[in-house]
């Protein structure tokens, strides 16, 4: 008869129960590996730092070459290349980077938008003469 255990009386002193003990799937209560190597390092989204880095030196490249040419889109494009340098070695300094990166392209939108209703209400209220 051909079957997955061998034929005649078992070896094991145990009975043939397994020689490991007792295995837990989860390893809930097993100790193996346990003191040894080094712990795992905090993981780092390197990935959305590198599409954040990426999204925002976009923007600024086309707040610089719009008609709107303003230092926060340079200094924007000029911060986003370097955290883009950073996001490898040192991915939270990449992180801070791109704050202020979109702090800057806030406050850049915000000057365009005072700009153009400052233009607007001074249009409508004849400012400009005639």
């Amino acid at each position: 008869m051909i079957s997955g255990t061998p034929e005649g009386p078992s070896t094991s002193p145990d009975g043939g129960k397994s020689p490991y003990g007792a295995y837990d799937p989860y390893g809930s209560h097993s100790s193996y590996g346990q003191g040894y190597g080094y712990a795992a390092g905090p993981y780092h989204d390197v990935e959305g730092v590198r599409t954040h880095a990426i999204v925002a030196m976009v923007v600024s490249i086309t707040l610089a070459l719009s008609c709107f040419v303003s230092l926060g889109g340079i200094v924007g494009t000029i911060l986003s290349g370097i955290a883009l340098g950073k996001v490898e070695t040192e991915p939270a300094r990449a992180r801070g980077l791109i704050r202020w990166v979109w702090i800057g392209i806030g406050v850049n939108l915000g000057l365009i938008a005072l700009a153009t209703t400052t233009f607007l209400v001074a249009g409508l209220s004849n400012a400009f003469g005639s």
